[in-house]
C-alpha cells in the first residue's frame, strides 16, 4: 500500500498460500501491488514457476489512488528482480489464475 510518499509492505503470504488467499488480500475500492509465484507448464512440457507482478486497481477506487499506483508502478517493478510478467486486474472477474498462467507463459 502507499502512504503517499512510500510503498509499504501490507502482508506477506506463505509459500504454499492459495490463490484465493492472495485475492482476499486485495481490497475492494482501492489499489495494491502483489507478486505471485505462478506454477506453469512450458510449451516443451517442463514444469517451472514464474514471478508475476499483479497490479490491482479496483474500478471502484477513487481517482487519486489509481493515479498514485499507476505513477509508481514502473519504479517499483524496476526495483524488483526476477519478475517475468505484469498482470493488471480492475475487478474480481479479472483475477483468474488460468489467465495469469497464460500471461506467465503456460502452454
Amino acid at each position: 500500500r502507499h502512504d503517499k510518499t512510500n510503498i509499504i509492505l501490507d502482508c506477506l503470504g506463505d509459500k504454499g498460500a492459495s490463490f484465493e488467499e492472495f485475492c482476499s488480500k486485495l481490497p475492494d475500492n482501492d489499489c495494491r501491488y502483489g507478486i505471485l509465484d505462478v506454477p506453469i507448464t512450458t510449451k516443451s512440457g517442463a514444469e517451472t514457476n514464474k514471478l508475476i507482478f499483479v497490479c490491482w486497481s479496483d474500478d471502484n477506487a477513487s481517482v487519486k489512488p489509481k493515479m498514485l499506483y499507476a505513477s509508481s508502478k514502473d519504479a517499483l517493478k524496476k526495483a524488483l528482480t526476477g519478475i517475468a510478467e505484469e498482470y493488471q486486474a480492475t475487478d474480481r472477474g479479472d483475477l483468474d489464475m488460468n489467465e495469469i498462467r497464460k500471461k506467465a507463459g503456460s502452454a
